[in-house]
């Protein structure tokens, strides 16, 4: 039966991939996406459970399409499904909800194999991946005002010096990278969820089983955008660093960059994200795609500048290596670098804070994102503070 589904996030850059290979699905099963709430049947939205501020921002957004909307049928998906569903139950006007995971959504709506729709259905840089214009997702561009003068002025500059400012600005700040991109990429998930056991992280339970993508599969949509005359890359996974680690054909990382690299000389990659023990493991790969300028940007989240904090975290990494070779990366290449780092963890001390400091200013890192801790359900660190 033909139904009519609208479609809503205020979840990543990874949910917002799956949501949208949804929709390839329901489009090709003759399901009609519609742009508001009461013209649906059914609205579908996926939610973020990293922090209970996005938490209670989706419950938010949930009550808000069913006061618009009372009769239609809500299905809720993503890390919020899988993490918080009996607080979203507990907190939201609306009694009659569905969890569901994507791949169960397509199934029962469709009958078609999500991972088939994936592989058929290319995204690029020209979508929208930040969902609604209402909560909290609205907040993530923060192109805003300032951002918006700051352009002009620098392309005021580009034309009376003929320099290139506005481009690199837009390059490095957050807000236009992976959301304005004017020359045109092709997001390509290469993984799905995390091997990693972080003490205050919930995204394996969100997010379900590690898994990669096959690497015919990432490679036939690699060169179906270079085909259409793309030349940019950014492979999208809540953690890429240990692509192949749960097959048993032997791939690597290291195999799914040189694969992609040798596919055209002109080709450049965009990393979001790696974790810092893969980074370190690939760094000389790494190293020598950034000094070739054929790594646009490197995401790597080291969370904090304290050793202790980072063994209460379980991050199972030592920052002094880590800090060696993030700073010769720096130092060499005009790759863009990404970085979250996490504030209050429980036990952190002004001296461990200080050395989270130190560390920002000594990296001098392009884009520096503070998240403050939040505990979260069935994590480790919720039982022990």
């Amino acid at each position: 039966m033909q139904r009519k589904i609208f479609l809503s996030h205020n979840a990543c850059l990874n949910a917002s991939y799956d949501l949208n290979v949804l929709k390839a699905g329901f489009i090709k099963a003759d399901h009609i996406i519609v742009s508001t709430p009461e013209e649906a049947d059914e609205i579908i939205f996926s939610g973020c459970s990293v922090r209970d501020i996005w938490v209670t921002d989706a419950v938010n957004q949930i009550d808000a399409m069913h006061l618009r909307a009372p009769s239609a049928k809500i299905t809720v998906t993503g890390c919020v499904a899988n993490a918080s569903a009996d607080s979203v139950s507990s907190m939201s006007l609306a009694k009659e909800l569905n969890f569901l995971s994507h791949k169960e959504i397509l199934t029962s709506h469709t009958g078609l194999d999500f991972d088939e729709v994936d592989q058929a259905t290319s995204q690029d840089s020209s979508l929208n991946f930040e969902g609604t214009d209402i909560g909290l997702a609205a907040l993530r561009q923060r192109v805003g005002p300032e951002k918006a003068a700051a352009v002009a002025k620098l392309q005021e500059v580009d034309r009376e010096f003929d320099t290139d400012l506005e481009r690199l600005y837009k390059r490095t700040t957050k807000g236009f990278v992976f959301y304005n991109e004017e020359r045109g990429a092709v997001l390509i998930t290469v993984t799905r969820s995390c091997l990693y056991k972080c003490s205050f992280c919930n995204i394996p339970k969100g997010r379900g089983e590690f898994t990669s993508v096959s690497l015919d599969a990432i490679l036939k949509k690699a060169k179906e955008g270079i085909d259409r005359g793309i030349r940019h890359l950014i492979l999208v996974g809540d953690e890429i660093g240990n692509y192949g680690l749960d097959t048993k054909i032997g791939l690597r990382f290291s195999d799914l960059l040189t694969s992609l690299i040798n596919l055209h000389p002109e080709l450049r990659l965009s990393i979001r994200y790696i974790e810092p023990k893969p980074f370190l493991k690939n760094a000389v790969l790494l190293k020598e795609l950034s000094l070739q300028g054929r790594l646009e940007l490197l995401y790597v989240s080291l969370q904090s500048g304290s050793q202790r904090i980072l063994t209460e975290m379980n991050r199972g990494y030592n920052i002094n290596k880590v800090t060696e070779a993030y700073a010769s990366f720096r130092e060499t290449t005009d790759t863009i670098f990404y970085c979250n780092w996490m504030v209050g963890f429980p036990g952190e001390t002004e001296e461990d804070f200080a050395q989270t400091i130190a560390l920002v200013k000594r990296l001098d890192l392009h884009i520096n994102v503070a998240i403050p801790f939040s505990v979260r359900p069935g994590t480790p660190v919720n039982y022990r503070h």
